[in-house]
């Protein structure tokens, strides 16, 4: 039986009987395991301790029972495995963020859903069948010192290759000892840095690292020691190192993969490894910095918003993204350089930038994608070159706040099992999802950005159609 396996009895043995007192040594051997071996294996391959997972799923069941049902507060504690409602409220708070009160009317859902290994590890083992979702494993690197130097460029198209052609020239040519336990060769990794512009024009950098060296191994060659902070890591392989391969690779890992998984971003640098196969670049591995969820998920609301005015620059067909972004990055460097450090946004009346584009569409000729600037309450706006003025229609959506995932499409996912799962609320063809970006003053959108994305949604019971 495979660890995935065993897991999963475990998983659905504690489904089976999740409104009872549950034994962990009857749960391990329904696993065939030991308790010790249940509490590892349960947690490497869920990202939850196994008494979390229970907790979050009874909390889950409790939280449907409380918007859909009139259950009494003594009855709920103890079908959650709580003796007293004051433990239960406790814990429904740590992990909801609201009192069972005020989640009974509120507009927030939450649930926590079962985690099935074997559709999971489907996918993720399957790397050949979809490129959509390549094999992904998640590593620990320890604290180190790794060997570096820094490449510099007035432009970035090449900017990683270059780099990686004078790192790899530079072991070759200089005095570097070939290193033990690696087939002779050295494991080349790279990272970009970001510099300050040097008089008025952009610079841009990429720093290539060497694992396992030391100053003498590496003398003549132009390397320096440097700290390496080390850390949990997602790892993606890349069979292709051309760019556009290289791109996919990178959004598939924080677009798709990262919003579904039990971890999110941290701080630390992305980092790419170049692997060579007989002195030519071949493939890339890219290591993804991520550390373990605080909270379960992201929560789901359901919001009515009004109509909202917007500008977007539009691409259609198989160019559809590029173009839009390209037009969209042309008009800010614009109005940027026009008015100085003024704000952009107060000058022109706008409050975040907005992106949305053909979700779930094969077809290029028939996809499209938008970026653009949604328009402040109450604010007057003025035309913006090369922008179509565009009205982003009211009514309820479900709504998700997020980290910048890249293209989002994880968070979509997410958003489309929660409307169908909810018998509550159907989706709304007639409107178009987007994601809104509130940046902080002097942040990056890539990095700082709070991410509120939004799905039309309709409810499926008349009397709930009324509002404004």
């Amino acid at each position: 039986m495979s660890p995935a396996d065993a897991v999963q009895r475990a998983i659905d043995y504690i489904e089976a009987h999740l409104d009872e007192e549950l034994d962990l040594s009857r749960l391990a051997e329904e696993a065939y395991a030991s308790v010790a071996g249940l509490y590892r294996l349960f947690y490497a391959l869920t990202g939850h301790p196994v008494k979390d997972y229970v907790r979050k799923r009874r909390i889950s069941v409790a939280a449907e029972r409380l918007r859909f049902g009139k259950p009494s507060a003594e009855e709920l504690a103890r079908e959650s495995g709580f003796e007293t409602y004051p433990a239960f409220a406790k814990a429904f708070k740590k992990i909801v963020g609201l009192t069972p009160s005020a989640y009974r009317t509120a507009g927030l859902h939450f649930s926590f859903e079962p985690v099935r290994l074997r559709e999971r590890f489907a996918y993720a083992e399957d790397g050949e069948r979809s490129d959509r979702f390549p094999g992904v494993k998640v590593i620990r690197f320890a604290p180190d010192a790794m060997h570096g130097f820094l490449h510099d460029a007035d432009r970035e198209a090449g900017l990683e290759d270059e780099a990686y052609r004078i790192a790899a020239e530079r072991l070759s040519a200089g005095s570097a000892a070939s290193p033990e336990g690696q087939g002779g060769k050295w494991r080349l990794f790279g990272s970009s840095v970001d510099l300050p512009d040097a008089d008025g024009r952009p610079r841009y950098g990429y720093k290539m690292l060497v694992p396992d060296a030391t100053d003498a191994a590496l003398a003549g060659c132009g390397f320096a020691a440097e700290p390496f902070a080390g850390g949990l890591y997602a790892v993606s392989r890349i069979a292709s190192a051309s760019p556009g391969a290289v791109q996919d690779g990178w959004d598939r890992l924080v677009s798709d993969w990262l919003p579904g998984s039990a971890f999110e971003l941290d701080g630390r640098p992305c980092i790419e490894e170049f692997v060579a196969h007989r002195g030519k670049l071949a493939r890339m591995n890219l290591f993804l910095p991520v550390r373990r969820k605080l909270r379960a998920a992201e929560p789901i609301e359901v919001v009515r918003l009004p109509e909202r005015p917007a500008f977007a620059f539009r691409g259609s067909g198989a160019r559809a993204q590029r173009d839009a972004e390209r037009r969209f990055l042309d008009w800010h460097e614009r109005a940027r350089a026009e008015e100085g450090a003024h704000s952009i946004f107060a000058a022109n009346g706008f409050g975040e930038y907005y992106m949305s584009y053909r979700y779930g569409e094969p077809e290029p000729d028939a996809y499209w994608w938008e970026n653009g600037l949604l328009v402040q309450d109450g604010a007057e706006s003025r035309p913006l070159a090369g922008a179509a003025p565009r009205r982003l229609a009211r009514g309820l959506y479900a709504c998700c706040v997020t980290p910048p995932h890249g293209l989002l499409a994880g968070v979509l996912e997410k958003l489309y099992r929660w409307a169908a799962a909810s018998g509550r609320f159907a989706l709304d063809d007639g409107r178009q999802w987007f994601a809104a970006y509130r940046v902080p003053p002097g942040g990056d959108a890539e990095r700082n950005a709070v991410v509120r994305v939004y799905l039309p949604i309709v409810p499926t019971r008349t009397e709930e159609r009324d509002g404004p």
